[in-house]
């Protein structure tokens, strides 16, 4: 019987740092940078949000879910794949009592 210690706290993958290829600010090697999360779900990826991104080259925004941003090339000027729709989140109303 193989005996192995109990996991530690605060090492499982909610316990990860947001990803840097997620941050308003980033960009990728084909030039392609984060504008921001716009909180609505991904269409073609479960459990991701979609992102707007802007190309340097071309100034082309568009949606991308957060697994794409890395390796995304533009839709308009680098045959990339179409971007995801971008959609504002819905709007948060504040009830007061």
């Amino acid at each position: 019987m193989k005996l192995t210690s109990p996991p530690r706290r605060g090492t499982g993958a909610r316990s990860k740092a947001p990803s840097q290829t997620t941050t308003p600010g980033f960009t990728n090697s084909n030039k392609q940078t984060v504008i921001r999360d716009t909180g609505a779900p991904s269409i073609t990826r479960d459990k991701q949000s979609i992102y707007e991104l802007r190309c340097d080259v071309c100034q082309h925004r568009y949606g991308c879910n957060g697994m794409d941003i890395k390796a995304r090339c533009c839709p308009n000027c680098q045959s990339g794949t179409p971007g995801e729709p971008l959609r504002d989140p819905a709007p948060r109303f504040a009830f007061t009592d």
